[in-house]
């Protein structure tokens, strides 16, 4: 009979399970987003002020922070800045108050994405997901051609089996321009996640230049007047 032919079951495909360490002091807010995390399966582990959620944030995996800009009567762009100080480059979405310069200053101090208290959880979501897939740490891997670097143990592991190793800063710088392969990272960008204390405008050039000592020119390619863009390391020849 037509139209009876059988269909295969449909399959549900298993969630991500992202780890999510929520910093905020406010009950409301982590009794919302409790609920919200866990109606997605994601696994939540919340820090309810300044310093537990510095102390969480250096000593537990983590794929994303939330971090809410009210912490402690403002504290929150404290916390971020001290947070790229201690070179911690999970990615951070902040919550902020609905004031365009409020959230300004929160992508200044170093958060790689800023949403209003109030946004609806879904779109929570789909921000904190698509942060989790650009983030070099899911796989703790950046490839750059001929060579793969091992982030969490700031090594170079190249195809004859040597391996090159690298200093905090320079890693990530890897990790940073590997977050968004193809794409071109201002030296603003750069400095605000990398070097957030350092004021020189040069800071970002001279480390580019220290990771094409290592590794070789086309690692690191100059988009001029732009920024940086992670390139390869080629070959090498016997």
């Amino acid at each position: 009979m037509r139209g009876s032919a059988s269909r295969a079951p449909v399959l549900d495909r298993p969630r991500t399970v992202i780890r999510v360490l929520l910093i905020t002091g406010d009950p409301g807010v982590a009794a919302r987003l409790d609920d919200t995390f866990n109606r997605a399966d994601h696994a939540l582990d919340l820090a309810q002020d300044a310093r537990s959620g510095l102390e969480r944030a250096l000593t537990r995996q983590c794929d994303v922070i939330v971090l809410d800009r009210r912490l402690q009567a403002g504290r929150g762009l404290e916390l971020m800045r001290k947070l790229r100080r201690a070179q911690v480059l999970t990615p951070v979405i902040m919550l902020a108050d609905g004031d365009v310069r409020d959230r300004v200053a929160c992508l200044q101090a170093g958060a790689d994405d800023c949403v209003d208290h109030v946004t609806e959880s879904e779109e929570l979501l789909a921000r904190l997901r698509a942060l989790y897939r650009r983030s070099p740490y899911r796989s703790g891997t950046v490839h750059l051609g001929a060579a793969r670097v091992d982030v969490r143990r700031r090594l170079v592991l190249h195809e004859d089996g040597t391996q090159t190793g690298l200093t905090v800063q320079e890693c990530a710088v890897i990790a940073v321009l590997g977050a968004e392969p193809g794409r071109v990272v201002s030296r603003a960008r750069l400095q605000a996640l990398v070097f957030p204390d350092r004021h020189a405008k040069s800071i970002v050039d001279t480390y580019v230049y220290h990771l094409r000592r290592k590794l070789g020119r086309e690692v690191v390619t100059t988009v001029h007047s732009v920024g940086y863009r992670l390139g390869h390391v080629p070959v090498r020849m016997a």
